[in-house]
């Protein structure tokens, strides 16, 4: 993450083991009306979305900018059930990644 990005999300940067990572998805661009309550972060929406935002039984971990794709990590056995990031790439990266978990 960014500085900036950090700054946004009140976090630092995340490691996550690749055992404890179960798949990977493109969201659509509403991704955030389905986030919960952001505690804490920062929310613009359609501009920058970043935090944490916990919903019942759910805790993701967001960082994203106007303009990028959506990209989640589904997690299990971690702080947060999904990582949410923005990237240009997000396509390439869940395939990337769902072939490297069917593949061990």
């Amino acid at each position: 993450m960014s500085f900036g990005e950090v700054l946004a999300s009140f976090h630092g940067d995340v490691t996550i083991p690749l055992a404890n990572i179960s798949g990977a998805e493109v969201l659509d661009q509403k991704f955030w009306h389905h986030l919960g309550v952001r505690v804490p972060g920062t929310g613009l929406p359609w501009l920058l979305i970043a935090g944490t935002y916990l919903k019942k039984g759910d805790r993701a971990l967001v960082c994203w900018k106007r303009g990028e794709k959506v990209l989640q990590i589904n997690l299990h056995g971690q702080r947060y059930d999904r990582l949410v990031f923005g990237i240009k790439d997000a396509e390439e990266w869940a395939e990337k990644i769902n072939a490297y978990i069917t593949g061990c």
